[in-house]
């Protein structure tokens, strides 16, 4: 059985961009390797990534939030108005979540989910909704535990080069 502990959660700050953008890399690289083509994963660049997350970071309508162990932080998930065109304006969308590997089935991606759940039903949101790889089972798994249904819709684009295809998941507040 995994450990559960629970994290510290804050509000990022813009200070927070480059450890943001390591655990976004590193995530991305061990999660997504066998999904999507290796020689994209192994080109992403934490620097350049930190430059993108600074814009994100001082964005008023994009709250992201840390899990802290101790002094170090260990995961972050951004919480946002859908971006779904045809979405009413009380659906809010996780648009990231990503966990250091090595703190991954330690309770840090139930405690930021948590957080931003709570975040959006305080602020007026009846329903959170994101997207995950058709193909990515762990992260399937852990969203349908955490209460998130597939809608049905599913997305398939070329936005990175090369085929994606997502489904949306639900949950209601």
């Amino acid at each position: 059985m995994a450990q559960v502990v629970c994290h510290l959660i804050r509000k990022a700050s813009e200070r927070d961009a480059s450890r943001i953008a390591q655990i976004h890399v590193r995530t991305w690289q061990a999660a997504y390797r066998g999904l999507i083509p290796d020689d994209y994963l192994d080109s992403m660049d934490p620097v350049k990534r930190a430059l993108s997350w600074k814009g994100i970071l001082g964005a008023p309508e994009e709250l992201v939030l840390v899990a802290m162990r101790g002094s170090r932080i260990v995961g972050f998930c951004s919480l946002l108005p859908s971006r779904d065109p045809a979405a009413p304006r009380e659906i809010a969308e996780i648009s990231s979540l990503y966990v250091e590997p090595r703190e991954w089935r330690k309770g840090v991606g139930s405690s930021l989910v948590s957080a931003a759940l709570d975040h959006a039903a305080k602020h007026g949101f009846v329903a959170v909704t994101l997207w995950v790889l058709t193909s990515n089972e762990r992260a399937l798994g852990f969203y349908t535990k955490a209460g998130f249904d597939p809608d049905g819709t599913i997305q398939e684009n070329q936005r990175l080069g090369f085929p994606i295809r997502e489904a949306r998941f639900l949950k209601e507040l």
